[in-house]
């Protein structure tokens, strides 16, 4: 994936660009289990309000068309945490 896909994502979900760019650097060199449990810390707050959660989940489920097999994969696995 390239820039201008995360920072269209960003926008779909209402990140201010700056701040998207930021938090992307933060997760690079980050292990998946690191990864995961951030997820899953997020996971809480994302769904106190169902309609955005609703539109953020479609927003990620998206993201899948501009990936390869493997990332599309890596995505699978982050929405089966976020939906249980």
């Amino acid at each position: 994936m390239d820039n201008k896909i995360l920072m269209d994502l960003a926008k779909q979900l209402g990140l201010p660009e700056q701040a998207a760019e930021q938090k992307v650097n933060e997760y690079i060199g980050k292990s998946d289990e690191e990864i995961l449990r951030e997820i899953r810390k997020m996971k809480k707050v994302i769904k106190r309000d169902k309609k955005t959660y609703e539109k953020q989940m479609q927003t990620i489920k998206t993201l899948a068309a501009a990936m390869n097999e493997e990332q599309r994969a890596r995505l699978q696995k982050i929405i089966d945490l976020l939906e249980d």
